[in-house]
């Protein structure tokens, strides 16, 4: 399995690219998860959410609102 690259405004393209994705992060690993069905991607966490717990919390709901409408 690859683990893909992304900074946060590419996260957020993918998001809007792919609205059924769900996002959330792995609890054991610094990645997030997007799934849509039988499909996961999973993307190494930059590192400034994967410092700041609240921050990646933060972001992660942003993708699943997917607030791309108002970017």
């Amino acid at each position: 399995m690859t683990m893909m690259q992304a900074d946060l405004d590419e996260l957020m393209v993918v998001s809007c690219l792919f609205p059924g994705m769900q996002w959330s992060s792995s609890g054991t690993r610094p990645v997030l998860v997007a799934r849509e069905g039988n499909v996961l991607r999973l993307y190494w966490m930059p590192l400034l959410l994967w410092l700041d717990e609240c921050c990646a919390e933060r972001f992660i709901e942003q993708l699943n609102r997917k607030a791309c409408a108002s970017a």
